[in-house]
């Protein structure tokens, strides 16, 4: 089953709102047509016979190197917040991420 994902200024746009990026009409223009290109070049891995593969669970051979837990002192607080542009009660305040639809 394949869904086809319709490319457009509007798809376009919203991304870039998600990701807070203000792009000009023409670069709006142009991810489309580069959005457009990726998906159709990913699409190809559709086709590839998979029937017999075994997932693969590791994508590199290396191990993970392991070292001791070693306790450090932090910032304190006082000088972490003097730092921040806004805080509010020893907790630096960010703006609003989440986008309502």
């Amino acid at each position: 089953m394949s869904t086809k994902i319709q490319v457009d200024e509007k798809l376009v746009k919203e991304i870039a709102a998600l990701a807070r990026l203000d792009l000009s009409q023409a670069e709006t223009e142009m991810f489309v047509s580069q959005f457009k290109d990726i998906l159709d070049y990913v699409s190809i891995l559709n086709e590839v016979d998979t029937e017999n593969v075994p997932p693969a669970y590791l994508s590199s051979a290396n191990k993970s190197v392991i070292r001791e837990d070693v306790i450090e002192a932090s910032v304190p607080t006082d000088e972490f917040i003097a730092n921040a542009p806004q805080s509010k009660d020893d907790y630096v305040v960010i703006p609003r991420v989440h986008i309502e639809q």
